[in-house]
């Protein structure tokens, strides 16, 4: 999505306006976009290499339920 805003900025930017990339709100927006998917991106690459890394780390069976 933040590429797309970007593409869109830039492209705006060499056809229509002459005003500068970053004097426009929407850029910010994109940028937030690009950040925050990268982040999303990141922590489940992790979380997918955690699960891979240990898959029968809590095989484990209870014996007795108690306290409910």
């Amino acid at each position: 999505l933040g590429f797309l805003v970007s593409l869109y900025l830039a492209l705006s930017k060499i056809f229509f306006d002459k005003t500068g990339f970053t004097q426009r709100p929407l850029f910010f927006v994109a940028l937030l976009a690009m950040i925050i998917g990268t982040q999303l991106f990141v922590t489940g690459f992790i979380a997918e290499l955690i699960s891979r890394n240990a898959p029968h780390r809590n095989a484990y069976l209870v014996e007795k339920r108690t306290g409910l």
